[in-house]
C-alpha cells in the first residue's frame, strides 16, 4: 500500500474512515482518533507527515487502514512477521475484543495462545485435525499422547488409550473455554453493574434537586431509577451464578 507521505497522520486515517460506505463526516475524526490511541500512536504524532514515521509506524498505519473497514472475517497469514513490538501488542489487544471470523496461519505460539482457541492442525499427507483449545495444548497432548503410548503393552490398549485421551481431553478443553467465557461474562458483568451504578446516583441526584417541580416529575425520575436498579439486579444474580460456577469449575483442574 502506497500512502501519500505529505498527508498527515489523523488525515490519512480520517480519509479512510470516510472512504468506508455509510461513515459520516462526524463521525470520521472520532473513529479515526479511537484507532490511533487504540494502537498506540501518541498525540504528538497524529500531526506528523507519513514521510517522517518509522517503519513500524507505517507498517501499523497500514494496518489500521485495514481495520477502519470495519471487516467482519479477517485472515492473517504469519502477521507477527514484519510488525514490532509496539504493534504486535496493539494488534493482541484489538484482536481479543474483535467480534468476527478470526483466520490466522502462523508459527507463533505465543501470539496464536492470546488470540485463538480453536486449531485446524496440518499434519502432512492430506490429515488435518480439528482441536479445540490452544496451541500450546495441543502441544501438551500430543506429548501426553506419546507418554501414554509407550506405556502401552499392545498395540489393541495403545487405540484405546489414545481414543479415551482424545475424548477426555475434548471434554477438559470444553470445560477451559466455558470457563474463558465465563470469566470474561463476568467481567463485562462488572463493567456494565458500575455503568447502571452511576446512572442511579445521577438520578438520585436529580431526585433530589427535583423535591420543588411537582410530583409528576418526581414519579419519572423514580421510575426510571427502578428500572435501573432492577437491571442491576439481575446482573448481581448472574454475577453470582457465574461466580458459583467458575469456583467449580476451578477446583476441578486443582
Amino acid at each position: 500500500m502506497e500512502i501519500d507521505g505529505d498527508i498527515r497522520v489523523l488525515d490519512f486515517m480520517r480519509e479512510r474512515v470516510e472512504a468506508r460506505d455509510g461513515s459520516s463526516m462526524a463521525e470520521a475524526p472520532q473513529e479515526a482518533m479511537k484507532l490511533l490511541k487504540q494502537f498506540q500512536f501518541e498525540r504528538q504524532r497524529w500531526d506528523t507527515p507519513v514521510c517522517m514515521l518509522s517503519g513500524g509506524e507505517r507498517r501499523r498505519l497500514q494496518l489500521m487502514s485495514v481495520l477502519t473497514k470495519r471487516p467482519n472475517f479477517l485472515v492473517l497469514d504469519e502477521p507477527t512477521n514484519d510488525i514490532d513490538l509496539d504493534t504486535l501488542s496493539a494488534l493482541e489487544q484489538y484482536l481479543e475484543e474483535y467480534n468476527g471470523v478470526l483466520v490466522i496461519v502462523s508459527h507463533d505460539r505465543f501470539f496464536v495462545d492470546k488470540v485463538t482457541d480453536h486449531l485446524f492442525v496440518f499434519e502432512g499427507n492430506g490429515v488435518v485435525k480439528d482441536f479445540t483449545g490452544t496451541l500450546t495444548d495441543y502441544a501438551d497432548c500430543l506429548t501426553e499422547m506419546e507418554s501414554n503410548s509407550g506405556d502401552a503393552v499392545t498395540t489393541g490398549d495403545d487405540d484405546d488409550k489414545k481414543g479415551n485421551y482424545k475424548e477426555d481431553k475434548q471434554a477438559r478443553m470444553q470445560r477451559t473455554n466455558q470457563l474463558k467465557n465465563d470469566k470474561k461474562e463476568m467481567k463485562n458483568l462488572d463493567n456494565k453493574m458500575e455503568k447502571l451504578k452511576g446512572e442511579v446516583a445521577v438520578l438520585e441526584a436529580k431526585i433530589e434537586k427535583s423535591s420543588g417541580e411537582g410530583w409528576s416529575v418526581l414519579a419519572d425520575l423514580t421510575d426510571k431509577m427502578n428500572v435501573i436498579k432492577e437491571d442491576i439486579d439481575e446482573k448481581e444474580m448472574r454475577w453470582l451464578e457465574l461466580a458459583e460456577a467458575i469456583e467449580e469449575a476451578e477446583a476441578e483442574f486443582v
